[in-house]
């Protein structure tokens, strides 16, 4: 409890910034929403979207535009790239986890204390991991507000619920894994000053994977590379919650966070003198 009370103490001013963001920009793009659900922007999105090779569709999942024209459907196209944001998040946020006691040379007095490296380890990615929880809940929060207030009529908000829940939930997964991957990193890395660079790196990079792999056939196979891709928003309207993703995620991130545990275990801290 102590732990989580002091990283809230010293996280929660970027968690701020970070949700003010997020919920500001979120609200910006569904305020667009009623203007697109009309019959003329149907009319629109049906000729335009027919002449766009199908490849190019599915890459940026507008091979049904009819959804568009549905909240649900409009929130899930914009929320996948405010879910990118989300990841990041959740890198930077495991990746700063461990490394940052030894950036700001606070190292010396947690190691002083009678605790052992497995606690620290423990403490620290249950702290950071409530962090995230509460990020993930407000956003959850602000999407079914937008969605109540700018809805199409005759929508049911009760459906409306259980789909964003679905999506939430299966998400929620996909950002542990990301989370725990960022915290792993957190073990080696030289600097809590690089981990907006490696937060970037691994999101970026398997999101790209995620459109090769539905951009070219052939390259089908690397979806299983792009975690992004397994709760993909669009997807899990359509096509529901893919478990054996999920159970990928899990998998991931009980094996990073045992990493985790064996290379901090063994680590030499760099203590300031």
């Amino acid at each position: 409890m102590n732990s989580i009370r002091l990283e809230w103490k010293q996280e929660r001013g970027g968690l701020f910034v970070w949700l003010f963001f997020m919920v500001l920009i979120m609200g910006l793009m569904m305020a667009m929403f009623p203007v697109m659900a009309n019959q003329g922007m149907e009319d629109i999105l049906t000729t335009k979207l027919d002449a766009m090779p199908p490849e190019m569709l599915e890459a940026f999942s507008l091979t049904n535009g009819a959804i568009l024209l549905q909240a649900t459907g409009f929130f899930a196209y914009i929320f996948q790239y405010l879910f990118l944001a989300a990841c990041i998040f959740a890198t930077m946020k495991g990746a700063q986890a461990l490394i940052k006691e030894e950036t700001n040379g606070t190292i010396e007095y947690l190691y002083a204390q009678p605790i052992s490296r497995k606690a620290i380890v423990t403490s620290k990615y249950i702290a950071n991991l409530v962090l995230l929880m509460i990020f993930w809940i407000v956003l959850y929060g602000a999407a079914l507000l937008f969605i109540y207030l700018f809805k199409e009529d005759g929508a049911d908000f009760v459906e409306i619920i259980k789909d964003i829940t679905l999506m939430f939930g299966a998400e929620s997964l996909v950002l542990l894994f990301f989370y725990s991957i960022g915290f792993l990193f957190s073990t080696f890395i030289a600097s809590s000053r690089s981990t907006s660079g490696v937060a970037l790196l691994l999101v970026f990079s398997t999101y790209m994977i995620g459109l090769v792999s539905k951009m070219v056939e052939d390259y089908e196979f690397l979806r299983v590379l792009s975690p992004i891709e397994y709760a993909h928003p669009a997807a899990l309207l359509e096509e529901g919650v893919s478990w054996e993703y999920m159970v990928i995620c899990i998998v991931g991130s009980l094996l990073a966070l045992g990493l985790s545990y064996l290379i901090y275990g063994r680590k030499d801290l760099r203590i300031q003198v």
